[in-house]
């Protein structure tokens, strides 16, 4: 049943980079009540002193609103058989988990890094090395009391996911998962995807394409089947959390417009 696209607003994520945030977004999000998914990027740690940080966390938890972070993940590889890459990745991954007590957010989304054409040839040297990053930070994530969720890039197959759950053994550890990156990298194959991760999914980043790219595009402008995810994971169990992405400007509307046609959950 159709809903009020305004009754949405307080139910899902909006993506923002926190350059963008602090530089012009932030009276709008303030004023359109939106919940923020902050991206903490390299950038951003480096350059804003801790009073920008501060000063924006204060904002939201003024305005009542739920914060998702997403960590860095540009050049990093937490699973690296390179000793040395994994630590500077892992080290940047501590910078940014250096505000989850400011901003006390609900979820912190990262990137596994995998890359077939880097690491097909060891994958279980990689699981190893993902293993131990990421049993750390899901701890770290839970004396926070925030989840850690681990979203897919440029895997196309799902059971590596499964079996890097199984490895860390970690519950605060679960799947965000990127509608737009399946169809653009990993293939497109959802009811495979959907079928094996379910239960495990905590998170989902919606956006659309053509299956050609990381478009981006509002909400039904591309061929994703993003009604038939929502009500598939309905069917199955309460609401992970939604993060919209809109990199356009005039995208956010149309996009919560479609949203609130096939919303699926009470």
């Amino acid at each position: 049943m159709a809903i009020p696209p305004e009754a949405l607003v307080d139910r899902v994520q909006v993506n923002i980079p926190f350059s963008f945030l602090v530089d012009k977004y932030l009276p709008r999000f303030l004023e359109e009540r939106l919940n923020p998914e902050i991206g903490l990027d390299a950038f951003s740690l480096n350059y804003y002193p801790k009073k920008v940080f501060q000063d924006t966390a204060r904002a939201f938890k003024k305005a009542r609103r739920r914060i998702t972070l997403h960590a860095p993940f540009q050049d990093l590889l937490p699973g690296a058989l390179d000793e040395w890459i994994r630590n500077a990745s892992r080290q940047r991954l501590h910078q940014a988990c250096r505000w989850l007590s400011t901003f006390q957010p609900v979820s912190l989304v990262c990137h596994t890094g995998y890359d077939a054409r880097l690491y097909q040839w060891d994958q279980k040297g990689w699981l190893q090395a993902s293993k131990a990053t990421w049993k750390e930070f899901a701890r770290l994530a839970a004396e926070h009391g925030v989840r850690l969720m681990l979203e897919n890039v440029y895997e196309t197959e799902p059971e590596l996911f499964l079996e890097l759950l199984r490895l860390v053994g970690d519950p605060n550890l679960q799947i965000c998962l990127d509608v737009g990156h399946l169809m653009a990298f990993g293939g497109g194959d959802f009811p495979r995807w959907l079928a094996a991760l379910a239960p495990h999914i905590g998170q989902l980043h919606l956006h659309d394409n053509h299956g050609h790219g990381d478009e981006h595009l509002a909400l039904g402008q591309g061929k994703i089947p993003i009604e038939p995810v929502l009500h598939y994971l309905a069917e199955r169990g309460p609401q992970p959390l939604i993060t919209l992405e809109p990199h356009q400007e005039n995208s956010l509307a149309p996009s919560l417009e479609y949203l609130a046609r096939i919303w699926p959950w009470e």
